[in-house]
């Protein structure tokens, strides 16, 4: 016996007060579900709402722009910085008495003026462009004195710090990180899609089950009148009227949990397509697209090798482990000793006239250069062994994980196989199962009218109907979400919704 059937010893003023109030409470329900309009809405355009609207989106969105700017500094290491200085000096030396004859002190006064440019090369190599001029007048000099040098110096590491790979390990962990960041991305639409779908088919599923507890209380409804008609002629107990007036009750209960369901199925829907879910408020969301038993063909052992190619959070993993062997290779450099190829190279000049004296630097007549070897190498450098061995420890965890997440994936691809292909099977099942409710109420009907049935017995073939009908717009619903959740597994969501996320995204 269903659990809300009413006894038949219970006093009919208990039924019809229990009625009365299921009818208060669904009319109170019905004012509250008007809207002053309706929206029709196909599941593609909610995907392409969400896309636009979702805030949880325009979040995510911004990571592979800050992934961009990361790689973007990085590569500023490269970047030379200019450099340049101008100062003005007063001197005024005392001197010993009678030293320079007539002289008490050595009065100087200088411009000095200096230029740089300083980078890094892609080996290692450091590099600084210089260039300086001072300019000198004074109490023992009857003209200007022009005095500087122009040159190139540099480093280039020999072992610590040495070559392309190491030098571009921030760039390309920068850019493994933008991978990263777009691949999660990626990954955070494709779910958002999959809930977006899943909110879609349990709003038109709520709909559906809503019309079958008006069908159902309809049907109560018409028991009940013809029930008292039957007793006006004398040919029913008044007990039997007592029970299909329960029947309305419950029927009417349904209806006011269905309709309640469709609010919070739409407002589900409304907070995944909406910027503002304000936005709809007063509105009623209408589907188009209604599950289709659409067959697909199931193989699990190519639906797994599609998500091993395709699923971004596996793409993900894959890069973060590139980027932590990066980590490893340049850590393991630095334990090498720092041992540097140190030169530089000087034109000097000087003349009491500036062209004088740019004619001399320009020569080169007068050069300076130096070259030597400087060594360097921590005592025990723990600092350096232990980043290493950690770094290496991080990519054996790391590599770990992606064979964990591998494993996952089989598992969540037999998965959705095995879902998609049970919930058509309880497709199938669920409309013979209606069928056959129906054929079973229309077999009540009749032995009631015969009299060889009872009010009750036929409430309880309708509300098997209306349970068959529910469990079927169930499992439509279920397959479909199945059929969603296959693609998001194998990671073809995206291509399945004829989505290509491009810069506008």
């Amino acid at each position: 016996m269903n659990k809300f059937m009413i006894p038949p010893l219970i006093p009919t003023f208990r039924i019809i007060f229990v009625a009365t109030l299921a009818l208060c409470l669904a009319a109170s329900t019905a004012r509250g579900a008007i809207t002053n309009q309706t929206k029709s809405l196909t599941l593609r355009e909610c995907v392409e709402r969400a896309l636009e609207n979702n805030l949880e989106i325009k979040a995510q969105r911004i990571n592979p722009s800050i992934g961009t700017w990361g790689v973007v500094g990085a590569q500023g290491v490269y970047d030379p910085v200019l450099s340049g200085s101008v100062n003005y000096q007063d001197s005024d030396t005392p001197l010993p008495p009678g030293e320079i004859p007539g002289v008490s002190s050595i009065e100087e006064k200088q411009w000095n003026y200096n230029v740089g440019l300083a980078g890094k090369l892609p080996t290692g190599a450091s590099y600084d462009l210089f260039g300086s001029s001072t300019r000198t007048y004074g109490n023992l000099t009857s003209n200007f004195v022009y005095t500087g040098s122009a040159g190139i110096s540099g480093t280039q590491p020999l072992l610590k710090n040495f070559g392309f790979g190491v030098n571009a390990a921030t760039i390309r962990i920068a850019r493994e990180s933008k991978t990263i960041a777009i691949q999660n991305f990626v990954q955070f639409v494709m779910t958002t899609i999959n809930s977006v779908s899943t909110a879609y088919y349990e709003l038109v599923f709520a709909i559906e089950n809503h019309k079958a507890a008006v069908e159902n209380r309809e049907l109560a409804r018409q028991l009940l009148d013809e029930n008292r008609k039957r007793e006006q002629v004398g040919t029913m107990s008044p007990l039997d009227v007592i029970q299909a007036e329960a029947g309305v009750a419950e029927s009417e209960q349904n209806v006011i949990i269905t309709a309640q369901a469709i609010k919070d199925n739409e407002n589900t829907l409304k907070r995944l397509i909406c910027q503002q879910v304000t936005e709809f408020r007063g509105v009623s969301l209408v589907p188009v697209d209604y599950p289709l038993m659409q067959m697909v063909a199931l193989d699990v052992d190519e639906s797994t090798h599609t998500a091993l190619q395709m699923r971004a959070d596996y793409l993900s993993a894959l890069h973060a482990l590139e980027q932590q062997n990066i980590t490893v290779q340049l850590d393991h450099n630095q334990i090498w000793p720092q041992i540097d190829l140190q030169g530089s190279y000087a034109a000097n000049g000087g003349g009491d006239t500036f062209s004088t004296f740019a004619n001399k630097t320009v020569g080169g007549n007068t050069p300076t250069w130096v070259i030597g070897v400087v060594a360097s190498f921590p005592l025990g450098n723990r600092q350096a062994r232990s980043s290493y061995h950690i770094a290496r420890l991080d990519a054996e965890q790391l590599l770990l994980s992606l064979k964990s997440l591998e494993q996952n994936i089989v598992v969540q691809v037999d998965t959705a196989v095995g879902h998609v292909e049970a919930n058509l099977k309880s497709v199938e099942a669920a409309r013979a199962a209606t069928r056959l409710a129906e054929e079973s109420l229309d077999a009540e009907k009749k032995k009631l009218l015969a009299g060889t049935s009872t009010t009750f017995l036929v409430l309880q073939a309708q509300t098997a109907l209306a349970t068959a009908r529910s469990a079927q717009i169930r499992a439509e619903a279920d397959y479909s979400e199945s059929l969603v959740a296959l693609d998001l597994a194998e990671g073809t969501i995206l291509e399945k919704n004829n989505i290509v996320l491009d810069e506008k995204f």
